[in-house]
């Protein structure tokens, strides 16, 4: 009888019922590391490599010969940056307050030995010293502002005497018995001189000359217009409007 051939046993079934053969945590995360490392050593090279031959980004305005040296400037003066900002904050968390320190008084102490010895009016005029020496000094008081002087009565006499330009001009010479009365119109820079019936008497040359005087005198005071004026007659003269001087007033044309 043929004896059955042997079988090969088969591998061995874990004791445990698991989906999967079991690794250990510990070791798969040894293993990422080290292809992390080695991952992040072939990027560093591959980016090395392409910021030597240029290719990496870089902003328009900057040269392009120079492309190589942006990346690592801009990386040194961020680990400046951020070094400085360290170094600050370092030095303001160490910056211990400094400790007020508050005046001490001192009370002045007499040895009980040394008070039996002096006299009592020893002591009393120690304890007078004490009193002295703790006692504020007085506060200087305000000096009194001196009060302004009163101008004397001939200052104010002599103001109250000045004369009145406008009135100096009735006893000027060369207008004595001509002009009775002046009158100012400052809104319009005019002045009226009213004459008296001896104007009317002159003849009409004098009476140009008299006209055109005292224009001048109105021009000195600060007055563009003038007229003259009779109290019967009315406008006898005025300033001319185009040229210099004055328009005697006929009296066909007065208004």
């Amino acid at each position: 009888m043929a004896l059955p051939p042997p079988q090969e046993s088969g591998p061995e079934t874990p004791s445990r019922d698991l989906p999967a053969s079991y690794r250990n945590p510990w070791q798969t995360l040894g293993e990422n590391l080290q292809a992390v490392v080695a991952d992040s050593g072939l990027r560093s090279r591959e980016l090395w490599r392409r910021n030597g031959q240029g290719t990496l980004w870089c902003p328009s305005w900057w040269p392009r010969d120079l492309a190589p040296l942006f990346w690592p400037l801009l990386l040194g003066l961020v680990l400046l940056l951020f070094g400085v900002t360290v170094s600050r904050i370092s030095k303001t968390l160490h910056r211990a307050p400094v400790p007020v320190q508050q005046p001490v008084e001192v009370q002045p102490s007499v040895d009980a030995s040394v008070d039996s010895a002096v006299p009592l009016s020893q002591e009393a005029d120690l304890a007078l010293e004490v009193e002295t020496e703790s006692a504020p000094e007085p506060e200087p008081q305000p000096q009194p502002q001196p009060q302004p002087q009163p101008e004397p009565p001939a200052a104010l006499e002599a103001e109250q005497q000045e004369p009145d330009p406008l009135q100096a001009l009735l006893s000027r010479s060369g207008a004595e018995g001509l002009l009775i009365d002046v009158r100012a119109m400052p809104d319009q820079f005019s002045l009226v001189l009213e004459v008296s019936p001896a104007f009317n008497e002159l003849p009409k040359t004098e009476q140009q000359q008299c006209a055109d005087r005292w224009q001048q005198w109105v021009i000195e005071l600060g007055y563009e217009h003038l007229e003259l004026r009779d109290s019967r007659a009315g406008l006898l003269a005025r300033d001319a409007l185009v040229g210099d001087g004055m328009i005697m007033l006929t009296p066909s044309v007065m208004p």
